[in-house]
């Protein structure tokens, strides 16, 4: 689609009746997996989704239980000993711990009968991250045994063309999708790695990627892509005391406040999304097209939807005095999309509240905390800072502590001086640190793994 050809699904000349129909729902489908109800997800089919769309890859009418009738199969004629099977089965079998022989094996997860719709919306999260993104298998290193299992498996796997588990959105922050691209590259190296870490992986993605989305769209009049907003989090062992000014006022409060705009913002993009568009575009996308459109009509087509979007909304904020562009207008409607969950005059603000419980009971669990007098505060354990440091220092044989804390901010992570020497502590304490002297630039840290 060219800029020249920019369209909006509504028309100067759409029928009343059916402009009326048309804004009556505030309908969200895409760049945040949280709806306005049925949020439940489970993190081991969310991982099983994502694996499935990495390796175009699927199982679905092949159930466990033939799974292990067919490796036993296979196997009695390659054991000496038939009683053999039944160890075999304790091992691998009883308590499905075939699942971490292997990443592939995980396929099991993705089965619809596994997975509900909470699960693709978040899975659909990081395949939007991925854009593409595949493999063809595991490097792992197995036993006898374990190949034979896995070759079993591989000889009952379909290609998978399921559209719904493809990239369908241009990403909305690209450097988070750089990151989150790069780092699952580095843990498809390391399998078993990946294996014992991929929910906890996926789950800080998700989390940061939600904070930094909420941080993110009240940048949209720049027409340019987002970059890294400051947000600041502690050790989940450290104080947090009133004069940490960051961690108050660029911390918890900041992602709460900001969580307010996903619902209205997102959803309002959604229904200006163009019609000849393939891929779903971020709103900043849409202003930059908005902008080098040269049709000359589209100021008034937008002017219409937003008047539209009021009347429907019966809502009372004052029209603009001096709206004269497309993007004068495009403002007014975003700020409309925000004014009707203010309304007090209808349920709205009930659902908006209800919407933000939910972004951080689903998508922060394990990042906040409450700390009484405090109040709540974002937090990192050590299994997400071990985690976090191997990804960042990744190929290399180690990184400076200083270029650490930048790669962390590239994952939306920001922290103080304070947390900063916290950190160090706790590198020493874990034993993966060089201190060439007291200051960061000469403190290297090496990885986990």
């Amino acid at each position: 689609m060219t800029t020249d050809n920019f369209t909006l699904p509504i028309k100067k000349d759409l029928p009343q009746t059916i402009a009326d129909d048309f804004q009556k729902s505030n309908l969200l489908n895409s760049y945040c997996p949280i709806r306005t109800k049925n949020n439940d997800f489970d993190w081991s089919s969310v991982v099983g989704l994502v694996l499935r769309s990495l390796l175009r890859k699927k199982i679905e009418k092949y159930n466990y239980e033939d799974f292990i009738a067919d490796c036993k199969a296979n196997l009695q004629n390659k054991l000496g000993d038939e009683n053999f099977w039944d160890v075999l089965e304790d091992m691998y079998f009883a308590n499905q711990d075939i699942f971490s022989v292997s990443p592939e094996f995980l396929l099991f997860k993705s089965q619809k009968k596994e997975c509900k719709a909470g699960d693709g919306r978040v899975a659909s999260l990081f395949i939007n991250l991925l854009n593409g993104r595949q493999i063809d298998q595991f490097d792992v290193n197995l036993n006898f045994i374990e190949k034979e299992m896995l070759e079993t498996l591989r000889s009952k796997t379909k290609p998978d063309t399921d559209k719904a588990l493809r990239a369908n959105e241009i990403p909305y922050l690209p450097f988070m999708a750089e990151a989150f691209k790069r780092d699952l590259e580095f843990l498809t190296a390391y399998p078993k790695y990946l294996l014992d870490e991929f929910e906890q992986f996926l789950a800080f993605y998700g989390f940061a990627y939600t904070a930094q989305l909420s941080l993110s769209l009240s940048d949209w009049s720049t027409g340019e892509a987002p970059t890294a907003k400051p947000l600041y989090f502690i050790m989940d062992h450290e104080r947090a005391s009133g004069e940490r000014i960051h961690i108050k006022k660029h911390g918890y409060r900041l992602f709460n406040e900001s969580s307010f705009k996903l619902f209205p913002l997102l959803s309002m993009s959604e229904n200006l999304q163009p019609n000849s568009s393939e891929l779903k575009k971020p709103l900043w996308q849409l202003v930059k097209d908005i902008k080098r459109s040269q049709l000359p009509e589209l100021a008034r087509y937008i002017e219409n939807y937003a008047k539209m979007f009021r009347r429907n909304r019966k809502l009372e904020t004052a029209l603009p005095e001096k709206a004269e562009t497309a993007i004068d207008w495009l403002e007014y409607a975003l700020q409309l999309a925000e004014e009707q969950f203010r309304d007090r005059r209808t349920d709205r603000p009930n659902i908006i509240r209800d919407y933000i419980k939910d972004v951080e009971g689903k998508m922060a669990v394990g990042f906040v905390q409450n700390r009484g007098r405090s109040g709540k505060v974002l937090v990192l354990t050590q299994d997400h800072i071990i985690l976090l440091t191997n990804l960042v220092v990744g190929k290399e044989e180690k990184l400076r502590f200083h270029e650490l804390i930048l790669a962390f901010q590239e994952r939306g992570i920001f922290v103080d001086k304070q947390t900063e020497q916290e950190l160090i502590k706790f590198y020493e304490r874990i034993g993966n640190v060089e201190r060439m002297s007291d200051s960061g630039d000469a403190v290297y840290v090496r990885k986990t793994i």
